[in-house]
């Protein structure tokens, strides 16, 4: 089934209390957010919508396969923009640059100054 719309902003991490904290701040800065712990289950969702999101922003920091969610967001590249939170060592694997990601983050970020670009990019 296709769902016309779908929320403005996806999250993806599998840290549920920075998941919850960051969609309730950008709720409360009046944006639609579903979040999800795994990018399979937020594609998922994506693929079942005519309209899909604004933005997704995948936190990969504590991934457990983070190699295959690269590959299945970088396919994704092209259809929404996203937004990479790496931890260290991932930021420095070559596999993470040159896939068509908007933003590459490093951990830890300033959630205050985070939602404020999310807020510039989704409005823009």
């Amino acid at each position: 089934m296709l769902f016309a719309t779908m929320a403005e902003i996806l999250l993806v991490g599998r840290g549920w209390q920075t998941r919850a904290l960051l969609r309730a701040q950008l709720i409360e800065e009046g944006l639609e957010v579903e979040a999800f712990e795994t990018v399979g289950e937020a594609l998922a969702t994506a693929e079942n919508v005519a309209l899909g999101p604004s933005l997704l922003v995948a936190d990969l920091s504590s991934s457990k396969e983070p190699q295959k969610e690269i590959e299945r967001l970088a396919a994704w590249s092209g259809q929404v923009p996203i937004w990479i939170i790496a931890g260290r060592g991932l930021l420095a694997d070559p596999q993470l640059k040159g896939r068509g990601f908007e933003l590459i983050l490093a951990r830890p970020i300033d959630m205050g100054q985070f939602v404020e670009q999310i807020k510039r990019r989704v409005r823009a």
